[in-house]
């Protein structure tokens, strides 16, 4: 692994956004709608004793702030997927118009997986199945959530990344999962395109194919460096060659409709990767290390992601691994706002938010 300068953020001012002692609330996406108001989503469920992914009573819960994120106005929030929620990815379309990639399980009791031909696949996890990804949204400034607004993206996959607009202003949304097979051995991350702000979207294109001798990708996060150029990030597991825990990295120059071969960042992190293209033409790379020393790291990079410096930046230090899934916001003035999930002194499990300043 490479060899890096550890550095605290500059200016950095740690806060709590949401912690329920009752609740394991992780996974939170954060949109700018002004420098004053900011929307945000995560995965709320019950807590059980232990880190439960899936869970019939798995909501996403949104939240906002009309003070940039100081305060968050937790009493008034909405819900989105009720039954199985996972992930919302969101994407500030404008007009009042907010989308999101929804990561949706169905879930039900593991007496009744006969019954509903929904299977047990984890040790610790009830009974699901994942049906495909799915598009929501809201034209209500993500107030409401309207239960017809979210059609199917495609079979056999999930998002976890938000979506993104490219420069010819279509949408796309990267998923992960096995299309052919279901086979988890082979799980490979993939590109949905939409034409028309989500209304239908296309059938998916590979972005890098997983292999059980090899590795498989999950995860991806997809950031557009110049038009028509794009750069992925992917995280890897069932390592056969290579680092267990590395992002490996790959581009497309034609609106990523074809990709290149993947390459390993050396990046060490053991959770999902979450890009952010700066005002200064930079990219913004943040994360959760889940190994020693944990801690939620940010890097840059100011070649459209291809090298990423010899420093990163701790954002937030961490008492261990369940933590990650970023999620940051730039202000008009250069402050940035990363959101993520961590546990606090007492063991809990919740949304934490940091204010700092780009190096």
């Amino acid at each position: 692994m490479r060899e890096m300068q550890i550095r605290p953020a500059p200016a950095a001012r740690q806060m709590d956004i949401f912690f329920d002692a009752g609740s394991y609330s992780a996974f939170p996406s954060v949109v700018k709608l002004s420098d004053e108001e900011l929307v945000l989503s995560f995965r709320q469920a019950p807590w059980e004793g232990t880190v439960v992914h899936v869970h019939p009573r798995s909501i996403i819960t949104v939240i906002r702030s009309y003070d940039g994120g100081k305060n968050w106005d937790c009493p008034a929030a909405a819900q989105v997927a009720a039954g199985g929620g996972q992930e919302l990815g969101l994407i500030n379309l404008g007009g009042g118009h907010i989308g999101g990639a929804l990561a949706w399980h169905e879930v039900v009791p593991l007496r009744e997986q006969e019954r509903t031909g929904i299977h047990k696949i984890y040790e610790t996890e009830c009974s699901f199945r994942t049906p495909g990804s799915w598009w929501a949204w809201s034209d209500t400034h993500g107030l409401s959530w309207n239960p017809g607004h979210i059609v199917f993206v495609g079979a056999h996959t999930m998002p976890c990344a938000p979506p993104l607009r490219l420069s010819d202003g279509a949408i796309l949304y990267p998923a992960y999962g096995e299309i052919n097979s279901g086979d988890l051995q082979r799980y490979s991350t993939y590109i949905y395109r939409s034409q028309d702000e989500g209304a239908t979207w296309s059938q998916p294109t590979v972005m890098v194919q997983g292999a059980p001798d090899a590795r498989t990708y999950h995860e991806p996060v997809v950031i557009e460096t110049q038009p028509g150029h794009l750069r992925a990030l992917h995280r890897i597991e069932d390592v056969q060659v290579g680092t267990h825990g590395a992002f490996w990295t790959n581009e497309s120059r034609d609106n990523g409709h074809t990709w290149s071969e993947p390459q390993d960042t050396g990046i060490l992190s053991g959770a999902c990767p979450r890009l952010l293209k700066l005002r200064d033409g930079r990219l913004l790379l943040t994360f959760g290390r889940r190994f020693e020393p944990c801690a939620i790291r940010a890097m840059l990079s100011e070649d459209g992601g291809q090298t990423w410096g010899d420093t990163a930046w701790i954002v937030r230090e961490t008492p261990n691994g369940n933590q990650g899934y970023t999620s940051s916001v730039e202000f008009d003035d250069g402050l940035i706002f990363t959101a993520t999930y961590a546990e606090n002194a007492s063991g809990v499990t919740g949304i934490v938010g940091t204010f700092w300043q780009l190096p």
